[in-house]
């Protein structure tokens, strides 16, 4: 059985603040060799805009082979908070309907509407939030680390089996 993958979600005052961190955490990541070893997956910066528009900007490794499902976390967030295509509208429809989709997004990025509409809330008040993929074991590190950067983190185990349904029924 694959170990179980995480989305930590870390919301910071302002997207320069989300930026230094991301930056720092991939610092981090390549020089973390000791007996934690710290691997990190998609991650992402989520801002809005004036007009409480999301924008998602990928600033993490790229998603190939194996890690491909990874992707489908930030981009379940992604469409979850945006709207997006596909299934991912389905996602988002369905959150804020309370529907099937909103049991998706519980299901599939361990999320409830009240989380995605807390985070939409942050993020419209001119705050960024740093969405990054862990290993079930990195959850504690990681977050300890995007607290001491200034951040406020929020961990949801992911499901990777039913984003990849979703992503195969759209």
């Amino acid at each position: 059985m694959a170990e179980n993958q995480h989305l930590v979600v870390s919301v910071f005052p302002d997207e320069a603040a989300a930026v230094s961190a991301a930056d720092w955490l991939k610092k981090w990541e390549r020089t973390n060799t000791d007996v934690d070893d710290v691997k990190l997956g998609a991650m992402a910066i989520l801002t809005a805009d004036e007009g409480g528009d999301i924008a998602v900007h990928r600033v993490g490794h790229r998603d190939t082979g194996a890690g491909a499902g990874l992707g489908l976390v930030i981009g379940g967030l992604a469409g979850a908070l945006t709207g997006g295509v596909g299934f991912l509208a389905a996602m988002a429809v369905g959150a804020l309907a309370g529907g099937i989709g909103g049991g998706l997004i519980h299901k599939g990025l361990g999320m409830y509407e009240g989380d995605l509409s807390e985070l939409k809330d942050k993020l419209c008040s001119g705050r960024a939030a740093l969405a990054i993929v862990v290993h079930e074991a990195d959850v504690a590190t990681v977050g300890e680390e995007l607290s001491s950067l200034g951040g406020e983190a929020k961990a949801y185990e992911c499901s990777l089996e039913e984003l990849k349904k979703a992503d195969a029924q759209s």
